[in-house]
Formats: structure tokens, C-alpha cells, sequence
């Protein structure tokens, strides 16, 4: 037998010896994109006591509520449900910054050592010892995910309260956020709300049926209300926040948000991080620096006509201004 396979051996079989399980409850940021959700799960990266997914947590279970449903008789259909087919692709490519494009010289990429087959072991054995309900079958997911990790710079940090992971657009279905709750009765789900001037402003460059003001804005409109309606049918369990507020006032902010959530106030949730290391933003403009960009809040201004600012503030002020009484207080 080999070296190599020796080793193999001896990782799998060391990793599964000393596993760190993973029950805390989730907190799911969802909203539309270009809103500040990756900004936020990165601001949450380096909490001690976070396991926080670095991705856009992709699973057919909460994307695909009404087509996957979990087998508690079977492990392989089960991980159908709950695994990630991304995983094995930034295993090898590593993560990139979202912004950039493949063959980009400025681009940002961190090695993500995630064994695949290591995480279905994980996955598999956790299975074994009893799943009985939805939420043990996440939790043998999660369990797999940050353990499979092997260089998870926050797996044996303090204590851990929170999953913390990132979905877009998942707000905006209703069977989406009730497998949520029914999943975690003690969970929570946090969305940002952008002022619609600036996400329009930002939007139309990143996709081009974003261009017309109507069609984009009724989806900004969509989102931002399923919020407030998840608010009003959870309530605490549901927390909205303004993009303005994160990046302007991200001390104050995150400090709110902590209290919100049952963390206790860090530093770490005032550096975006990617596994511990200082990340670029996911920006709709060329990024230089690493850190919060709080001066886009007023860029729209210098791109967008008096007649456009006026129009999507007619289609879309009165719902940012419900946002904003159900965010941070003033």
C-alpha cells in the first residue's frame, strides 16, 4: 500500500474520530441580489462563535421546496436533497472573488479545502446514528460541511450559537421560508433592504433584464415586501436591515444585529473576511481596497437621470420607508 493511501487513510480516519457536531440553529440571509448579502455573511466569517458558510449555500431542500423533500429512510437520497454539487468545483478552482471573472490578473481566489468524499463519510456516519427529523439530517449536512473543511480557520474557536449562510432570492418564496422555520423553529432569517435607487443603479449593470426601471423594480418591490410579510407571520424570528445602515453605520449595525441574534458583540463582525482573510466587496465597480464601501450609498446619484430617480422612487419609496421603520432604530 502506498504512502499516499496510507495517508488518506489516516485523515479520513482521524477526522471522523474527532468531529466538532454541528446543532446550533441557522441564520439564513436572503433578499435580492445586489443588496449586501455577501458583504454580511462575510462580516459574520470570523465570529467565534459562528460556523459560518462562505458561499451561497446552494441545496435543493430550501431552493427547490416543492420538488425535494428529504427521505429519512435513505442517506443517499437525503444528501441529494442537502448536498451542494458546486462544492467539488471551488475544491479545485478555490473561491473567487464574486465580482471577478475567470482570466481576471485583479482577482481574489482562496484555496477551499473541502473534500467531497470526505464530507459524504461525514455525512453517511452521522446519518447512521439516527435521523429522525429534517433538522438531524441538516444537522449531519452542516456537521459534514465544516468538518470535511480541513482548513476551517473557526471550527474549534469558543462555543458555537449560530449557523450563519447566505441564499438570494429565497426570501421572496413562501415555501421556502416556512421549511426554514419548520426546520428551525429556533432560527432565523435576516434580509437586507437596499434603497431601491441605488440597487437599481447597481443592478442594471450586473444583469440586463435589469435594465427597464418597471421590470426591476417590481422584483426590488417583491422582495422587500416578502420581508416584511415573513416579519409580520414570524416575528422576531425575522430580522430586516438596511444595506444603507450596514455600510454607514456598521459598528452600530452589527452590534444591533448581534444582540438580535444572541451573539455577543466582536470585532471580527466589522471586517469582511473570507475564512479569516480580508476579502474584496462584491462590487458592481472596480474594487482597489478591502473593507466596507460606504461611499456607494450615494453613487446612483452621479449615474442616474432626475427622471429615473423620480420614477423609481414613485414605484418603490413607500416600501423602503417600511423597511427602514422595521430596521436599526434611529
Amino acid at each position: 500500500m502506498t504512502t499516499a493511501v496510507h495517508e488518506h487513510d489516516a485523515l479520513y480516519r482521524s477526522r471522523l474520530e474527532h468531529l466538532v457536531p454541528v446543532r446550533e440553529p441557522l441564520v439564513l440571509i436572503s433578499q435580492i441580489q445586489r443588496s449586501g448579502g455577501t458583504l454580511l455573511s462575510q462580516l459574520f466569517d470570523g465570529h467565534p462563535e459562528c460556523h459560518a458558510h462562505p458561499h451561497e449555500l446552494s441545496f435543493a431542500y430550501l431552493n427547490e421546496p416543492r420538488a425535494s423533500s428529504i427521505d429519512l429512510a435513505s442517506a443517499e437520497r437525503s444528501y441529494e436533497v442537502v448536498g451542494e454539487p458546486r462544492l467539488a468545483k471551488r475544491f479545485r478552482a478555490g473561491y473567487r472573488k464574486p465580482a471577478a471573472r475567470p482570466g481576471d490578473a485583479d482577482a481574489d481566489v482562496f484555496p477551499f479545502l473541502l473534500l467531497p468524499g470526505l464530507q459524504r463519510r461525514i455525512f453517511d456516519a452521522c446519518f447512521a446514528e439516527g435521523a429522525e427529523s429534517d433538522r438531524d439530517v441538516l444537522d449531519c449536512y452542516f456537521t459534514s460541511f465544516f468538518n470535511a473543511w480541513l482548513d476551517n480557520q473557526n471550527l474549534y474557536a469558543a462555543p458555537k450559537r449560530l449557523v450563519t449562510a447566505f441564499a438570494p432570492r429565497l426570501v421572496r418564496k413562501q415555501p421556502a421560508v416556512e421549511r426554514l422555520f419548520g426546520a428551525y423553529p429556533d432560527g432565523f432569517l435576516v434580509s437586507i433592504v437596499r434603497e431601491p435607487r441605488a440597487w437599481f443603479a447597481s443592478a442594471r449593470l450586473q444583469k440586463e433584464r435589469y435594465a427597464d426601471v418597471g421590470h426591476a423594480i417590481t422584483r426590488w418591490r417583491r422582495s422587500a415586501e416578502a420581508a416584511l410579510d415573513a416579519g409580520e407571520r414570524f416575528g422576531d424570528r425575522v430580522v430586516v436591515v438596511t444595506y444603507e445602515d450596514l455600510v454607514s453605520r456598521t459598528g452600530e449595525t452589527m452590534a444591533w444585529l448581534a444582540g438580535r441574534l444572541g451573539l455577543s458583540s466582536a470585532p471580527e463582525l466589522l471586517v469582511p473576511t473570507f475564512n479569516g482573510r480580508p476579502i474584496r466587496a462584491n462590487s458592481s465597480y472596480a474594487v482597489e481596497g478591502y473593507g466596507i464601501l460606504s461611499n456607494r450609498t450615494e453613487a446612483y446619484r452621479d449615474t442616474l437621470d432626475e427622471a429615473t430617480l423620480h420614477r423609481v422612487d414613485e414605484l418603490a419609496g413607500d416600501v423602503y420607508e417600511r423597511a427602514r421603520a422595521a430596521s436599526l432604530p434611529a
